[in-house]
């Protein structure tokens, strides 16, 4: 055989080998995936555990929050995480994710009928109160006894949240919007002030009070409609 033949058949096993090698690790790092997880390309960070969140938000990602079992975790979008930063004061968490917005100001109403890309999840152990300003927030799947919401220039959708004893409490303001999902509330206090508004989607409620500016709205629909009055 010659010489060439012999380095030809050479380098033919070892691109071959190569190839097999390759496809062999690429197998291996696909069966790491955990296609059950939609934050698996997202930056994990460690939170401090709190029962109060204040946000600075901007409305141009979505904001999640939803529960965990025993610690807190934060999930960025690697490309937004530069703009992140918290603060904790007693059981009051301030975040920060503002991703350096300096876009013109969107309408809240705007922005109701859909999510916007994550681009941050807070999971908590315990949620009592948040506030949230220029931004767009979905809560979901807590059940706590009591919750207190305010809105400023913000967007609010809901999933699954309730209160197993308590009420509540929500309060839009600065033209804000909030969309409650198919949720259970014992009880339901919503504050609506200047042009803002609250849509209720199916919303199960045990006992329902309002407080409505001139120029706010309350929208019903489904099972909430026995609120009509």
């Amino acid at each position: 055989m010659k010489t060439s033949h012999i380095l030809l058949a050479i380098l033919t096993i070892i691109t071959l080998s190569g190839m097999v090698a390759t496809d062999v690790l690429l197998k291996q790092q696909y069966d790491k995936l955990d296609w059950s997880d939609p934050y698996q390309d997202f930056e994990h960070r460690a939170l401090s555990v709190a029962k109060h969140l204040v946000i600075e938000a901007a409305p141009i990602a979505e904001v999640i929050v939803e529960p965990s079992k025993d610690t807190a975790q934060a999930i960025l979008w690697p490309n937004m995480a530069n703009s992140y930063r918290t603060r904790k004061q007693g059981d009051t968490l301030f975040v920060t994710f503002t991703m350096n917005y300096e876009g013109e100001s969107r309408n809240p109403h705007d922005d109701k009928e859909y999510q916007l890309p994550a681009g941050l999840v807070l999971r908590l152990p315990d949620l009592q109160s948040l506030r949230i300003t220029n931004g767009r927030l979905t809560i979901r799947q807590f059940t706590p006894e009591t919750l207190v919401v305010l809105l400023k220039n913000s967007r609010l959708r809901t999933d699954k949240l309730g209160t197993t004893s308590g009420s509540f409490q929500l309060t839009a303001s600065q033209n804000s919007f909030a969309v409650l999902g198919a949720d259970h509330y014992k009880s339901l206090a919503a504050i609506v002030q200047d042009s803002s508004g609250v849509q209720l989607n199916d919303s199960e409620i045990g006992s329902f009070t309002k407080q409505v500016s001139t120029k706010a709205e309350i929208q019903l629909q489904g099972k909430a409609l026995k609120w009509l009055k």
